[in-house]
């Protein structure tokens, strides 16, 4: 058998420190100990001629880690329960010692071998194992329920390290030895149970096949098998793992690969990046386990690395972009010696050429570059083709979508294609909440690899048409419904699909494109609606550039859809004078196609444009032109918006019964087109005007429609405007602290969307908030007002919600 290489234990009268199987025993029998503790203890023991610093226990116990010292007096506590009181020694204000005297070792204890300490070949490791503690957790409990547990994963993402450390905290519970059996280094599978054998040291002095030896060797023994790096010998490692599973006994197997070895029994565990912080603020960023992987491997070069407040937000970049690949962030954390962390950040579009120069003994992992490499290299070719194609998708794509951009000859051949790129850790599958319609993603380093190879195969110019041309088909699709009963759904379905709409649209407004001309404006016309409602910011660029490639097009449906787009976009944005040239623009093309309702919607958005600029007498002329062309036309839905306008303008002018009046004729169009936006809209105006009216139980009621219809809806800003006008139905009725509350959680939001508001909704706002600060004071104003800011907006559509029926 291989010698072993753990340390010896240390007794101290009935109790016994073992740190190889990191356990104490306290008259043989194993204690419980948490890890930090554990730690400190054996640090202790470790150093008990000497006195330990505080600052030295927490550099090893929490290397890497700001943690208050505190932690250490609830260790010791934790420990002095154990030990009594005896044992550990304080000196106030230096550190503490270990003051128990040591047993002399046995004689089996001085031979080198000997029975005391565990049997395994586990490789020594030269960096710090850091974090992954909810995978050991997990990894504990799925071994005792299975005699083969497979952790899958892409290349680089950690499994070979999570496996040695898990099989090393596992040593106590295998008295036959843990056994690691590297198969990276073969090429055929038929020489996979050879290398168990060698491994085992079973010798050669057998003629059985080297299957059957390890089998019957196993077959009456508790020991722990680590087979990594399956994937190459696949055949084979699932073979040996047959032959073990088929006899009873205690042997368990623990495997690594890229893809399961399809055995039956097995055990699967996909072992996902290392944890990332949500934001980049210091605290959430020193817990993550890809931060602090990077700062470990970067002081290994740069012993002063530290993460601050000042570096932490590329860092978190970093991490990010990378995918919380262990391997990635090592190799990244490997360049700070020449680079700042900004400076990788901003070199992580050319990822494959900067992440080099690894120390790994495997080639395969000495670049980022060489382990997509060694993935794509055992794929099937139909299999490299689909990987190739899907580079294409941003965010990710449906199965649909898919087959229309891989040209994949059927669903059944899509989704043979798909689930072997799923099975070798290439894909991620995503399953919304309701469990209906899958997508299916690859992380950005998998895609910029896949890009690569699109590229160097010609295929990308035919496949990002093809990408275009589907998203185009989705968008004029979904255009008719985004004004109708079902424009939830139809909003949801294109936000979900946001990030390949945005693809799209740069794909045709770039120069050159592979793509029609004229396809752009026609994305940006059929998606103007949505962008008003979910990225108005980003929607204004999208439509701008669109127009600007298609300067001098010919008059049509979509160049007026844009230009009217823009316009409304610019109105909502607070630019009211851009905002009406675009209408004047549009009003042209209308007038010169002839079309009635469409004249009547320019004229509409040029109204609403003048009207943000300040010029409601201009404004209030063009609406009422606006109005008689669209009872002209016959579009209840045209009129429905131009209704609501002009009771704006009259609730500015403070004709609040007209404007009231206005409203309801708005709202009912809304309500009989099945209008669910522009019922919102106007629900939200005529809670203005109600609370402006001292008809609160109205304005309450009103409130509770537009709560309602929300609730399916998802992000979208019409919940921040709820919750504005319902903060001034608050302070309207006296409830201040509620009033500051909602206002804190939304004011912020509403501007930092782009969004601006009508001068006279501002005027409201400010005037109700001020009544509220007056009546709780400056102090309890600004903490209630806070604590909105601090909720999440799910929490803070819950609060409302509860408020407005509580008052019902």
């Amino acid at each position: 058998m291989p010698p072993a290489t753990a340390a010896h234990p240390m007794r101290f009268g009935r109790f016994q420190i073992s740190p190889a199987e990191r356990m104490l025993r306290v008259d043989g029998t194993p204690a419980a100990l948490g890890a930090r503790a554990f730690d400190l203890l054996l640090a202790l023991a470790e150093r008990r001629e000497r006195l330990v610093g505080r600052q030295e226990l927490l550099d090893l116990v929490w290397p890497g880690v700001v943690v208050e010292e505190h932690n250490i007096t609830a260790q010791i506590s934790s420990l002095r329960k154990l030990f009594g009181p005896g044992v550990i020694a304080t000196v106030p204000g230096r550190g503490y010692q270990f003051v128990a005297t040591p047993d002399a070792p046995t004689t089996e204890e001085q031979r080198p071998g000997g029975p005391a300490a565990p049997r395994h070949n586990l490789p020594e490791q030269r960096t710090r194992f850091i974090g992954r503690a909810t995978a050991l957790a997990e990894l504990e409990r799925l071994l005792v329920q299975s005699r083969l547990l497979t952790l899958s994963g892409i290349g680089g993402c950690g499994k070979t390290r999570l496996a040695l450390e898990f099989a090393r905290q596992r040593l106590a519970e295998f008295p036959d030895g843990v056994w690691f059996v590297d198969l990276a280094p073969l090429k055929e599978s038929e020489r996979v149970a050879a290398a168990c054998a060698a491994a085992l040291e079973l010798g050669t002095d057998s003629d059985a096949p080297p299957v059957e030896r390890v089998a019957a060797h196993l077959a009456e023994r508790q020991a722990l098998i680590v087979l990594d790096n399956c994937e190459q010998v696949r055949a084979g490692a699932a073979a040996l793992a047959d032959a073990l599973l088929a006899r009873p006994g205690r042997t368990r197997i623990l495997a690594t690969s890229r893809e399961p070895l399809a055995v039956a029994g097995e055990q699967l565990y996909p072992v996902r990046s290392l944890s990332l912080p949500a934001t980049a603020h210091l605290d959430e960023a020193l817990a993550a386990d890809a931060v602090r992987v990077f700062a470990d491997r970067a002081r290994l070069t740069l012993p002063e690395f530290e993460v601050d407040a000042a570096n932490a937000a590329a860092l978190v970049e970093i991490c990010r972009q990378l995918d919380g690949i262990a391997l990635a962030i090592e190799l990244a954390a490997a360049r700070v010696t020449m680079l700042s962390v900004f400076d990788i950040a901003a070199r992580l579009e050319d990822r494959f050429r900067l992440l080099t120069g690894g120390s790994s003994a495997a080639a395969r992992q000495q670049t980022l570059l060489a382990t997509m490499q060694w993935s794509h290299d055992l794929l099937e070719p139909a299999e490299q083709r689909m990987l190739r194609q899907l580079a294409v998708f941003a965010g990710g794509c449906t199965l649909d979508a898919a087959i229309a951009v891989a040209q994949a000859a059927d669903e059944y051949a899509a989704l043979t294609l798909l689930t072997a790129l799923h099975d070798k850790s290439l894909l991620v599958v995503d399953r919304g909440a309701d469990g209906t319609r899958p997508r299916y993603r690859m992380l950005e380093t998998v895609r910029q690899y896949a890009q690569q190879r699109l590229d160097e195969a010609g295929e990308a110019d035919a496949t990002r048409v093809r990408h275009v041309g589907h998203f185009l088909a989705l968008a004029e699709t979904a255009a008719p419904h985004l004004r109708g009963p079902q424009q939830i759904d139809w909003m949801a379905r294109l936000r979900e699909e946001q990030e390949n709409l945005v693809a799209a649209i740069t794909c045709c407004v770039q120069e050159p494109s592979p793509v029609d001309r004229e396809w752009g404006p026609r994305l940006t016309a059929a998606t103007g609606r949505y962008w008003v409602f979910n990225d108005i910011e980003l929607g204004y660029r999208l439509t701008r550039a669109a127009l600007q490639s298609d300067r001098g097009a010919a008059d049509s449906k979509a160049r007026w859809e844009n230009l009217n787009g823009l316009a409304t976009m610019c109105m909502h944005r607070g630019h009211g004078e851009e905002g009406a040239t675009h209408a004047r623009e549009a009003l042209e093309v209308a007038q010169r196609l002839g079309v009635v309702e469409w004249q009547a919607m320019a004229l509409n958005g040029l109204a609403a444009c003048l009207d943000r600029s300040g010029n409601e007498e201009a404004a209030l002329q063009l609406f009422q032109q606006a109005r008689d062309l669209a009872r002209a036309s016959g579009n209840a839905m045209v009129l429905s918006y131009i209704l609501n306008n002009v009771a704006g303008v009259e609730f500015s002018q403070g004709k609040l019964e007209s404007a009231e009046q206005g409203y309801r004729q708005s709202l009912h169009l809304a309500r009989g087109r099945g209008d669910i936006l522009g019922t919102l809209i106007t629900l939200h105006n005529l809670v203005r005007v109600l609370v402006a009216a001292g008809q609160h139980d109205d304005a309450r009621v009103c409130a509770s429609e537009a709560e309602t219809l929300l609730r399916g809806m998802g992000d979208s800003v019409m919940r921040l405007e709820l919750l504005e006008v319902v903060a001034g139905l608050a302070s309207s009725l006296g409830e201040h602290d509620i009033a500051a509350r909602f206002g804190g959680a939304s004011r912020s939001r509403f501007s930092d969307a782009g969004y601006s508001r009508p001068s006279v909704d501002q005027l409201q706002l400010e005037r109700l908030s001020a009544n509220s600060r007056r009546a709780l004071g400056d102090a309890a104003f600004e903490r209630a007002e806070a604590a909105g800011r601090a909720l999440d907006l799910d929490a803070a559509m819950r609060e409302l919600r509860e408020w407005l029926h509580c008052g019902a």
